[in-house]
């Protein structure tokens, strides 16, 4: 080791690093810093001070980097050993800078870090980050025992950090109330393993305000939670209300001002944790009556004592009275076995506790559970300094229906903190407390979800989800055997299930579904229209209710393998029916998009979970395939998809095509789905025409399927908002794109030239190339469109906050439009057109340049009128020079000679079929010529054509009343149109399919 290069990366190195970095006594640091080499030799000087001094200079904790050179130089110095000139030089700068007789008042605070190493094979779990090494930043007393104690690390904060680390599954997903936080390090630690709310919770202001810096300094938003409270608004409830409201809302730690004695039942029952933390709390006596109050009341989520058997604490703290605590609560972790407190030592020992409701005598056999729900638990990290006083703390605690273990030797932390010399995890006691519910679990009233969906929803799905967490049972559609009965619906399996289950509608609801249970819950699938008139009040009064929606785009395609599909069958107007009865009892039930299940499984449950106000349950997220003993009997003729399956899977990436015959009952259902929609997620008005619908020119158009926005809609549903920029002020851009053959011609050149437009006019939040392919993909799969189609993509610069010209209210990023159509070239291409020449002129790149392929086309519209007017096809539009630029809505070329010529692009679109003909031009042996060309030109050409996507290559046969050549359709251009047409069939960028998909 004396010859072998010293890396902060591992040990012993990366021990002395942290160490320091921890603000270890420094006499560890020199009992460390031998273990380096034996002495502190040179290359170990030299370590040290590359890594741990040079690096802490300037940074404050000076008394400190004194005290520490100055033993080094000693300990140097006594074994006859060169000390480096570097930590003379900075011991001297201190002896000059820092005098003994401040130095240890200044900083009374100082900044250590924490560094929590992960041993090898710890990779895999969830709180072991790639280095295997977090590291905790924080604010605290440079002593315990001087200072603010309420902010020293103490061993027990430590030693239940290093459980939290070691076991995250017991904290992840759970809202986890620590109780007299310190430094905040706990809650850190927590926040780290992922608890879905951290509330951190202290009676000394001064120690809150700290906690809050450490929140800060390791990225955490800390809240507040709470106003500061005064003696006289102690006994006011109405803050902790609107505290938990808030707090409800933020992902951020929250941090309570919350002091044993004051803190009153109903703040305390309003936080209802999961799990309950506290690291040496067990300290004094005349505290330890408030300190047993305050855990039996966040362990108690369900009963309250009444008046008669209220809550009594002396405050010499001889007695406690607490005959009435009794809960109903959920499970634990299967893992957290423990077992009876041995308290006959009388050593300093340190506990580690976890309250149980199995009972004591649960507990004493070595299980937490003992087939018993569990309800909310405590684990508290402490030292037995005082037999006694732990004595008389697990008096009070059973007095109040508290049971203990300890589980230190059963659920040891891993060793995280191996280069602490002065942290003694001997001393470390866990104990897991819970409040001990008398007697057995006995079948009594439970709280019903009610879940009401359309067919075909992921309604399955989202049952079996409910179906893994411990506290619920569930039940597959109690109503349709009177659905059946009452309705005749014919089902296949009519008979088995009018045999098989009860279709009293009394009974069902009041002995099914709300009958007595084993379990805190009973989740309750409903299909829409089993809700049938006449069934008991109750059904829709009691309970918890949501409501599961998909789009019907989705829906129909598959409902129709087993019943044929029809609007009373779809039920959305019935799930409409009881949005509106639900609201209108004060209780608007919570709507949950199938979409967004399978996009974000685990966001949406937790949300759903939120409203229902009930813990999330990371089980809910997996099951196994296969059929389940809860499915109804009509599951062999649903429910193979889902069986499966072994979760919520991701939407096909593209989709089947819609079948048409059902398009009148989706327009009909869409509404209703869009209805509903707005209460997931806040959704704009959208602009409504006034016309009736005109003559279609292609009747199959009629309809059709446009993406707009973020969404797939029918025809006449398809509307920007009033407030989008295209209508504001034609603020958009937009390309032309054809189909042919399962193919877009020239996607990627279109694309380039859509982008390049959006930067032009400084489009901000655009979609990425591939959001926009995809959305072509699928709307034109939706339509079944993979030929002789022609889309108009269009990118707004999007929604404004409120109507006006100023991009600066344009917040809601962009709005996409694929709009989709039948359509072959539209004009003659075998006889050829006409033209005009319009006295409207084409923009010049003074005014606005043609290159940015934008929306606003009224220099276009007003020519078209002039050609409309004259009868043309189109109308040649000139530049303020008097020269063609172009027709108003194609490029232009001509033929003289043999030579090819086109217009520069200086007041054109310089288009992409432009291009694509100009490479065809040279390809097939011809001159070609770009340049400035007269009107008189045109007139006298051989040949003349237009070009563009939405008509290709067309042929123009007059020119304001003059025959272009013989007024036939020219050799050159139909050459031309032979080989564009080779191109078309050659090329482009294929459309991916659902069939592909399931090969790849």
């Amino acid at each position: 080791m004396a010859n072998s290069k010293l890396d902060p990366t591992v040990p012993p190195g990366l021990h002395l690093v942290s160490a320091f970095l921890a603000m270890e006594p420094t006499d560890c640091l020199i009992s460390m810093a031998r273990a380096c080499g034996g002495l502190v030799t040179e290359r170990v000087q030299r370590f040290i001070w590359d890594y741990c001094i040079s690096e802490a200079v300037g940074k404050g904790n000076a008394p400190y980097l004194k005290n520490f050179i100055k033993k080094l130089i000693f300990e140097i110095e006594s074994s006859h050993s060169t000390v480096l000139e570097e930590l003379y030089e900075q011991y001297g700068y201190y002896m000059t800078s820092l005098k003994d007789d401040i130095s240890a008042k200044v900083n009374t605070r100082v900044c250590k870090c924490i560094s929590f190493l992960f041993p090898h094979g710890c990779s895999g779990s969830p709180s072991c980050p790639v280095s295997r090494k977090l590291m905790v930043s924080l604010y605290c007393s440079l002593n315990m025992l001087e200072g603010d104690t309420g902010c020293a690390v103490w061993p027990s904060s430590l030693y239940l950090s290093e459980f939290v680390l070691s076991f995250p599954h017991i904290f992840s997903g759970k809202t986890c109330f620590e109780v007299g936080c310190g430094v905040g390090l706990v809650g850190i630690c927590l926040s780290h393993v992922k608890a879905s709310k951290v509330i951190l919770s202290d009676g000394d202001l001064s120690t809150l305000a700290n906690m809050k810096l450490n929140l800060e300094l390791n990225q955490l938003r800390a809240d507040t939670g709470k106003p500061e409270r005064s003696v006289q608004d102690l006994n006011m409830v109405t803050y902790s209300k609107q505290a938990k409201a808030e707090m409800d809302n933020k992902s951020q730690v929250n941090c309570i001002h919350l002091p044993w004695e004051s803190a009153t039942k109903n703040e305390l029952q309003e936080f209802m944790p999961e799990i309950v933390l506290g690291a040496d709390i067990i300290y004094d006596p005349a505290c330890l009556p408030y300190l047993v109050q305050a855990l039996a009341l966040l362990l108690n989520t369900k009963k309250e004592c009444s008046d008669s058997q209220t809550v009594k604490y002396s405050c010499q703290g001889s007695f406690i009275h607490c005959n009435c605590i009794n809960v109903e609560a959920n499970d634990i972790d299967d893992g957290e076995a423990s077992i009876a407190c041995d308290l006959d030592g009388s050593k300093a020992d340190q506990i580690g506790c976890q309250i149980d409701i199995g009972g004591v005598d649960g507990l004493q056999n070595g299980s937490a559970n003992n087939g018993v729900k569990q309800g909310p638990v405590a684990y508290i990290a402490s030292v037995i300094r005082n037999i006694e006083t732990f004595s008389y703390f697990v008096q009070l605690a059973e007095q109040a229906n508290l049971a203990i273990a300890d589980i230190t030797e059963t659920q040891r932390p891993l060793e995280l903190l191996p280069y602490m010399q002065s942290y003694d995890r001997s001393t470390q006691r866990t104990l897991f407390k819970n409040l001990s519910e008398m007697g057995g679990q006995t079948q009594g009233e439970v709280e019903v979800i009610h879940s009401w969906s359309a067919p075909r929803s992921l309604s399955t799905s989202i049952m079996y989800s409910f179906a893994q967490r411990d506290d619920m049972e569930v039940l597959d559609e109690p109503l349709y055997a009177t659905f059946l009965k009452v309705t005749g619906a014919e089902r296949p399996y009519r008979d088995e299930v009018l045999s098989k289950m009860e279709s009293d509608p009394n009974k069902v609801v009041n002995e099914v579904i709300f009958g007595p249970g084993e379990k805190k819950y009973r989740f309750c699938k409903h299909i829409a229209k089993q809700r049938l008139p006449g069934l008991p009040n109750d059904l829709m009064k009691k309970g918890k209710h949501f409501i599961l929606i998909r789009n019907p785009l989705d829906i129909l395609p598959s409902f129709r393998k087993v019943v044929p599909p029809s609007f009373l069958e779809l039920g959305l107007a019935e799930l409409v029916s009881i949005y509106s009865d639900l609201s209108q009892m004060g209780k608007p039930p919570a709507v949950v998009d199938a979409a967004d299940l399978q996009q974000d499984p685990e966001g949406t449950l937790r949300g759903l979970c939120k409203d229902l106000e009930i813990p999330f349950d990371d089980a809910m997220l997996r099951w196994e395939a296969g059929p389940k003993p809860i499915d109804g009997v009509w599951a062999p003729w649903w429910y193979k998809s889902v069986h499966q399956s072994t979760g919520f899977n991701q939407a096909r990436k593209y989709p089947q095509p819609f079948p048409f015959s059902l398009y009148d009952l989706l327009e009909k259902s869409i509404p209703l789905y869009n209805m509903l929609r707005r209460h997931v997620r806040q959704m704009t008005g959208l602009l409504k025409s006034p016309l009736p619908p005109p003559d279609i020119p292609i009747p199959a158009n009629e309809k059709l399927l446009a993406w707009v926005g973020d969404e797939i809609l029918p025809r006449e549903s398809a509307k920007v908002s009033v407030f989008d920029s295209v209508v504001q002020g034609g603020d958009s851009v937009w390309e032309g794109l054809r189909v042919y053959n399962r193919k877009i011609f020239k996607l990627d050149e279109h694309l380039d030239r859509l982008f390049d437009s959006a930067k032009a006019l400084a489009f901000k939040n655009v979609p990425t190339r591939e959001e926009v392919k995809k959305a072509i993909f699928i709307t034109l799969i939706r339509n079944g469109m993979f030929d002789n189609a022609h889309i108009r993509l269009s990118l707004t610069r999007g929604k404004k906050v409120t109507s006006g010209m100023s991009p600066a209210f344009n917040l809601y990023g962009c709005t996409l439009i694929v709009l989709p159509e039948w359509k072959p070239p539209v004009y003659d291409n075998s006889h050829g057109i006409t033209l005009v020449t319009a006295t409207t002129r084409r923009n010049s790149p003074n005014n606005l340049d043609s290159k940015i392929h934008h929306n606003n086309l009224l220099n276009n519209i007003l020519a078209k009128i002039e050609g409309n007017n004259a009868d043309a096809g189109d109308a040649i539009m000139l530049d303020k020079d008097g020269y063609v630029s172009e027709t108003n809505a194609t490029n232009i070329f001509l033929v003289k000679k043999g030579r090819v010529l086109t217009p520069h692009a200086d007041y054109c679109l310089p288009g992409i079929t432009r291009a694509t003909v100009m490479d065809l031009v040279v390809k097939e042996g011809f001159v070609l010529e770009e340049r400035r060309i007269s009107l008189s030109e045109f007139h006298t050409a051989d040949e003349v054509w237009t070009t563009g996507t939405m008509g290709e290559l067309t042929p123009v046969v007059k020119i304001d009343g003059r025959e272009i050549g013989d007024g036939q359709v020219g050799p050159v251009t139909q050459r031309l149109q032979n080989a564009y047409k080779g191109l078309t069939e050659e090329s482009g960028v294929p459309i991916p399919s659902y069939q592909q998909e399931e090969f790849e």
